[in-house]
Parts: C-alpha cells; structure tokens; sequence
C-alpha cells in the first residue's frame, strides 16, 4: 500500500480525512505491511481506479461548462481530486482489506483444525468415551421402604401411616413412590379395579399360604400381569420336573395350576400418586397400609418391601 501507517492523509479539500475510517485503514496497513503486500498493492490499485472511474462522469460535466477555461478541456488530464473521490477509495480499499483479510484467516483455521484432526492417522490413541457411552449397570437400591428387620406389623403400620399423613401436610400436591400393602390376596381383575386410579409400577404375588414370592414390573397392568402369572406357573412347571421330593414336586405343580387359573394370588403394588391421594388410597377397603418413599428419590433407588397377609 502506499499510504504509511502512521501518515495524515487529507483530502483534496486540505483537510485531514481523519475518524473511524481512517483507523481502520491504519490498522490494515500494519496487517498488510506484515503478512499481505502484494495483496494490498493490487488492491490499492483497484481501488484508485474505482475512485478515478467515479469522478469522470463529474470531470466531463466541468469539462461541458467549462470550455476552454482550464487545462481539463481537452479531455487529456485527469479530474481534480475531490473529497468525496478520496474517502470513496478509501471504503473501497477498506472493504477489500477486510475480505482477503477474512479469506487468510479461514484457510489458517482450515489448516489447523486440519492438523489437530489428522494428529494420530494410526488410530492408535482412539478418543476416551463421551458421557453417553459410559456402560450402564444396575442402580443398587439405597433406601428400604417397607416393615424393619423385627419390626412388627402393627408397629409399623402406625408409623407409615404418620408419616404419609406428615407428608401430605407438608406438601399434599407432591407426586410420591409408595408401597401399597393389601389386607388379602388379590386376583388380578380384583387387583385392577383396587389400582385402576392410581399409576401401578410394581406388583407383588404368591400362591398362599406360603408360595414363592414374586415381584414384577408392570408398564400394561392387563398384559404385564398376565405374562408375570404364566412367566411363574412356567417356572413352577420347571420346579416340579426337576425336583427328587415328590411332596416339593407336587406344591410347585399346584402352583402351577393356580397361576394359569388367575389365582387370588396378589398382596400388594408399588405405585404413584400425590400424597393427598395416597391418603385417599388407604382408606379403601381392602387396603392394610400405604408406606411411601422419601420425596424426590427416583424407585430404582428404593428397595420396596411389602407386608404380607399372613403377617399378623
């Protein structure tokens, strides 16, 4: 470029061009000065050029009216510079400073970014895994909601029912994990007309007086129940095949048998509910005790244990 960085440019009126534009200008003239001088000098080129071609229109008007009366007449000589004819060159000169500036300035990225990615071409350090690729495991319960190791029934009945009630009180429209402990042995259809209100997670089942227990997690009540009862007289079948005591052998096959028959078999289910309709749930008939889980704490944390009929 030909103006110098730290030069005072003036216009063709003698004044200084000065303000924003011009530290602009002197800003690019050290970039240019620096990494881009035969940029600049074409640039500054074009930009004269663009400057002359605006004044010529003007130039022949003066020449017009002017006839004669000055060295332009004849068309030879150039237009006196104006102005505007300066500070227009000096947009110009800015704005193309300012595109090959931005063009440079991409290709470095391009370049780097291109080297940052081809720094291991082997393969032989490959990326650590993101946060979702860490391996999911089970969630080991921390919190028991259910009777304590020697507690009895009756005691434990009294103190869920405080605490739902102090829950309630406290926040009657917060949404609460429960287990649900019925006084009897349910059927399925039975089950379901007990829950139908209520968002039924978890369901817990066993041919009395004393089968195995099962628990199982229900998404469909009407379908998940079903699987669960085949999915256990299937287990039971299992048992009583492989079982050398014929009195065991003959209980699982009963079990069995009961399962398939939609057995009242079911005794008590984890649910979901505001706390004021817990409260509302264990005043149903049928209902022994409802013990909810601490505000706020997500089931898989949560190991439910229910009571069962023959607890007394």
């Amino acid at each position: 470029m030909s103006a110098s960085p730290t030069g005072d440019a003036s216009g063709g009126d003698g004044r200084a061009a000065g303000g924003p534009g011009r530290f602009v200008i002197r800003l690019l003239d050290r970039v240019d000065d620096a990494a881009l001088p035969s940029a600049g000098r074409t640039l500054a080129a074009v930009a004269g050029g663009l400057a002359g071609a605006r004044d010529r229109p003007r130039a022949r008007l003066r020449r017009g009216r002017a006839a004669g009366e000055g060295p332009y007449s004849d068309g030879d000589g150039p237009p006196p510079p104006g102005r505007a004819g300066v500070v227009t060159g000096r947009v110009l000169e800015a704005v193309g400073r300012l595109l090959v500036l931005g063009l440079v300035v991409l290709i470095v990225v391009g370049a780097v970014t291109t080297m940052l990615r081809g720094a291991d071409p082997d393969g032989s350090h490959p990326p650590g895994p993101g946060p979702g690729d860490a391996p999911a495991g089970p969630v080991e319960p921390t919190v028991i909601v259910g009777p304590a190791a020697g507690e009895s029934p009756a005691a434990y009945t009294a103190e869920a029912a405080a605490k739902l009630d102090g829950l309630t009180r406290a926040a009657p429209d917060a949404d609460l994990y429960a287990v649900v402990s019925l006084a009897g042995y349910r059927t399925p259809d039975e089950m379901l007309r007990i829950f139908t209100a209520y968002r039924t997670l978890e369901v817990f089942f066993g041919v009395p007086p004393d089968g195995m227990v099962t628990a199982a997690t229900v998404r469909d009540p009407v379908a998940d129940l079903t699987a669960a009862f085949d999915s256990e007289a299937a287990a039971a079948d299992t048992r009583a095949h492989d079982s050398t005591d014929p009195a065991a052998a003959e209980r699982a096959r009963q079990e069995a048998t009961a399962l398939r028959a939609r057995c009242g078999c079911l005794f008590a289910a984890v649910v979901r509910a505001p706390a004021a309709r817990l409260v509302d749930l264990g005043r149903l008939s049928g209902v022994r005790v409802v013990d909810p889980a601490p505000p706020g704490i997500s089931p898989a944390a949560v190991h439910f244990v229910p009571l069962q009929p023959g607890q007394r």
